[in-house]
């Protein structure tokens, strides 16, 4: 008995026996074996069943993209005789030519387990490369890596004709029978890193079947280790459930081996995006608080470890800012020229504070406020922080002192020590502080309306080089006790 395998890309795997004479081959619906592919002509070719030799041969009628047989092109409207496990092609359609063999469905056992190898993985491509670059297709368009396994599970199924299918991560091994398969077989892929085939020709795999089939009804399975440089990355695990269907072949397994690569290389790429993706996005996030400079090196951490400094007790110096009248100026300008000004405003700011290396902790509504000597990384965060605020009370008396530019500010100076760090989620990054140095820069800048610099006594036994005079002692906060406070000559 003869049988044509006919396998594409889009369809399930569909055994045709070969009757007596001639079997014909092509697009139109009338042939024996119907070849939806543009690819194909209407009539195709012939296949032929000799009976009395027991031989088939196969004849190109013409077709006008040609007929392949083991990747050779078949001369036109010639008789070629095949053998058992020729492979011919028509477009996209790969058939396999089989006869009967020593098992009930008529099929030659093969080696069930073959260690991963380059050599393995080549023949593999080199045998299915016209179905794989289909694949390849497809895979291309993905940027998604769940959608990737989902679509390399989903072709891999209807192609192979199996019941159930699935690429599995490596954090999902321990996973595996939750997710509905044996793990006796996986385990053996995973372990030995190669390929596994039941049934095979060793008498170990039909008692690795039995087992497997006492967990869960399994007629046929296949394991494939999907491989990126030394690493096993995922597997690819299916099979049968009926026993009326043939079992996974050698060609099955090529098939699967090389369309894992390909899920590998299609993981690689969308894993590389997909730290691109996150490298551009952390970058921005990291340079709305710090200069280029500190945001590089900052992510170069981050990239390395998946953290940022967190929330830890030092002494940093807090300018803090905040426009007078801001509800009433906004109304008065309407919304689109405010939102212009200020713009503007928070990107003066925001380029001074970087300019004498601060963070900017906070830049909502009204108010703007920036971190000096967070990490402790760079000395004299008080004079930087200083510095900061004059050159800020010069560009407003430059920029901002008339006409619809007209902004009145204070701006507050403490030095103390607080809580600061990186609040890292999923969607955003932010520089938190809380401590007394805070509220007491906001109390300052209140004070300091319109457009001078006033700063704590904290701030003052660290500053140097700048003119100040004391204002006395003030209350900052009601109730609290009250704190020396200086201007400082702009």
């Amino acid at each position: 008995m003869w049988t044509l395998t006919v396998r594409s890309p889009d369809t399930k795997p569909i055994d045709h026996q070969l009757k007596p004479g001639a079997n014909s081959v092509g697009r139109r619906q009338d042939n024996d074996i119907v070849i939806a592919d543009e690819a194909a002509s209407r009539q195709h070719a012939v296949f032929h069943l000799d009976q009395q030799t027991n031989s088939v041969t196969i004849r190109d009628m013409g077709s006008r993209n040609g007929t392949y047989i083991n990747r050779r092109k078949l001369t036109v409207k010639h008789d070629f005789k095949l053998n058992a496990n020729d492979v011919v092609r028509i477009g996209l359609y790969e058939i396999l030519v089989t006869s009967k063999g020593t098992t009930d469905l008529g099929e030659e056992l093969t080696e069930g387990l073959q260690p991963f190898s380059r050599e393995l993985l080549l023949e593999a491509f080199d045998n299915h490369a016209v179905i794989l670059y289909e694949v390849m297709q497809q895979l291309n368009n993905i940027l998604d890596i769940d959608v990737a396994l989902k679509e390399v599970s989903r072709l891999l199924q209807l192609t192979l004709g199996a019941d159930k299918c699935a690429v599995i991560l490596a954090r999902d091994f321990d996973r595996l029978g939750e997710l509905g398969f044996p793990r006796a077989i996986a385990d053996m892929a995973i372990a030995k890193r190669s390929t596994v085939l039941v049934p095979s020709k060793e008498a170990s795999s039909q008692q690795l079947l039995t087992e497997t089939a006492r967990q869960m009804r399994v007629h046929t399975a296949l394991c494939v280790p999907v491989v990126s440089g030394d690493q096993t990355i995922a597997l690819i695990y299916m099979f049968k459930s009926r026993s009326d269907t043939r079992h996974f072949s050698q060609r099955d397994m090529q098939l699967a081996l090389a369309v894992g690569q390909l899920a590998a290389l299609t993981v690689e790429r969308v894993s590389l995006m997909e730290r691109v993706r996150e490298e551009h996005r952390m970058r921005l996030l990291l340079q709305r608080i710090n200069a280029p400079v500190e945001a590089e090196v900052l992510l170069r951490s981050y990239l390395k470890t998946g953290t940022l400094p967190e929330m830890i007790e030092q002494r940093c110096t807090v300018l803090a800012i905040q426009i007078d009248g801001f509800e009433e100026l906004a109304k008065n300008l309407g919304a689109a020229k405010f939102g212009e000004v200020r713009q503007r405003y928070v990107q003066d700011l925001t380029d001074i504070v970087f300019q004498f290396d601060g963070r900017v902790l906070i830049q909502a509504g009204s108010a703007f406020v920036a971190l000096f000597g967070f990490a402790g990384k760079l000395k004299d965060p008080a004079t930087r922080a200083v510095s900061a605020g004059v050159e800020i009370a010069t560009l407003l008396a430059a920029r901002y002192s008339s006409g619809d530019r007209k902004l009145d500010v204070g701006i507050g100076v403490q030095t103390a020590p607080l809580m600061a760090g990186y609040v890292l989620t999923k969607e955003t990054v932010e520089l938190a502080a809380v401590g007394q140095a805070l509220s007491d820069a906001f109390a300052l800048q209140q004070l300091a309306r319109p457009n001078r610099v006033l700063i704590g006594a904290g701030t003052q036994v660290e500053l140097g080089g700048f003119q100040t005079t004391s204002l006395g002692r003030i209350a900052l906060h009601e109730g609290d006790e009250a704190l020396e406070v200086f201007e400082v000559a702009v």
